[in-house]
């Protein structure tokens, strides 16, 4: 498709599709158990190590989960256009239970090291490596390519839903009065129930007809990537997230809860469902009617977010601090929806779990970035301190990207 073409017309609803509907409701149950785990593994680190350690140890873990990721992405890529989706989603999910149910035993018996959450965050970035270029990759398999982009948005709704706001707000409540043990078991039975549920996936056929060494696959997929240059720079904008904003929310969360806003460990899984709902209701609103200038909505959506994320830095009362993550919502809705969307667009169908692959390395190989650089400085300055001088940051990066890139023309 041509940087200045619409999108295709025609029907517009994925829930036509059987196995849209079986996929959703899959990757909500598993997103439910992932959101729980945002707040569950910082608050079993925040019992277990001193006060001015807590940062740097988050950070550490958060650093550690996204490393394999680094590795492995390209090589998920190549194996989601080899591998039958459903059995490889079915895989990659088990495991990621599985882990789960080592928290519950290291909290059941009150285990006071810390290292194995540094193991355990390793085995969870190396599922992600597989999960994500599959789950994503098979939705063009599904859907009808009028339908794709409200599939993509209505996707990122159920996950976000469950993952950045249900699943942190059960996990606050269930850890901070059932107990981190009775959290981690409920996030285990969903991550189990999830993988049963990706088993109820169609059978697609792996995209690669004639398959080479998985060197020569690789190969292919880069310098497919390489030829187009809106693709080029969807990738680049899709590590604008992981530098300047995940870092500053999810290192600092915790500490701004307890060292400025001053409140009980249930308001961890209440901000980052504040957060989580702000993009849940604006991604809903963007299925309503075709968007125009798609392209240059998402190379506006870093700078407009930088602002937000300054308010959020700065705020220092419990009202004006969920009103400044309700605000980032729309401009993070816009950035997660439509740069996957016109990626997959953009897209051939033989390369797409390869592209997916790129497009995932580009999220987990700026992640360590973003999540080092809050950790150094939040244990230099403070997190407000550290998540103002990010966003200020971002929003300058995102201006030169804004000029630079052509990725303003895609419609």
């Amino acid at each position: 498709m041509s940087a200045e073409a619409a999108p295709e017309t025609g029907p517009r609803n994925p829930f036509a599709s059987r196995d849209y509907r079986a996929w959703l409701t899959a990757s909500v149950v598993t997103a439910l158990g992932v959101g729980i785990q945002i707040v569950t593994v910082p608050l079993f680190i925040r019992d277990r190590v001193e006060p001015d350690e807590r940062a740097a140890v988050i950070a550490g873990a958060l650093i550690i989960q996204t490393l394999p990721g680094v590795f492995l992405t390209l090589l998920g890529g190549v194996v989601a256009d080899r591998v039958e989706p459903r059995l490889l989603l079915f895989r990659a999910t088990a495991v990621a239970a599985t882990v789960s149910a080592v928290y519950v035993v290291l909290s059941a018996a009150e285990v006071a090291i810390v290292w194995p959450v540094f193991a355990l965050s390793a085995g969870v970035g190396a599922v992600a490596a597989f999960e994500q270029p599959a789950r994503q990759g098979v939705l063009p398999q599904m859907v009808t390519r009028p339908q794709l982009q409200n599939a993509v948005i209505l996707g990122n709704v159920g996950f976000l839903a469950a993952g950045q706001f249900a699943g942190p707000a059960l996990g606050g409540f269930v850890g901070g009065d059932a107990g981190l043990t009775a959290a981690f078991a409920l996030e285990t039975g969903l991550l189990a129930l999830g993988a049963l549920l990706f088993l109820t996936l169609g059978r697609y056929e792996p995209r690669v007809a004639e398959r080479h060494d998985v060197r020569s696959e690789l190969m292919e997929g880069l310098r497919y990537v390489r030829r187009s240059r809106n693709i080029v720079g969807l990738l680049a904008l899709a590590a604008m997230p992981g530098i300047f904003y995940a870092g500053p929310l999810t290192v600092n969360m915790l500490l701004v809860v307890e060292d400025v806003l001053m409140l009980e460990d249930r308001w961890v899984g209440i901000l980052f469902g504040t957060f989580g709902a702000g993009m849940i209701i604006s991604s809903a609103l963007m299925t309503l009617r075709p968007l125009p200038r798609r392209g240059l909505l998402l190379a506006l959506s870093p700078i407009v977010g930088a602002p937000l994320l300054v308010l959020f830095g700065l705020s220092e009362t419990p009202w004006l601090t969920v009103a400044a993550l309700l605000a980032i919502g729309p401009p993070a809705a816009i950035f997660t929806n439509l740069s996957l969307a016109l990626l997959q667009e953009q897209t051939d169908e033989a390369v797409m779990g390869r592209v997916m692959g790129v497009y995932s390395l580009m999220f987990v190989a700026s992640a360590p970035i973003g999540y080092a650089q809050t950790g150094l400085v939040t244990s230099l300055i403070g997190p407000q301190a550290s998540i103002v001088a990010s966003a200020a940051a971002g929003g300058v990066a995102g201006i030169a990207l804004l000029i630079w890139l052509p990725v303003r023309k895609l419609r």
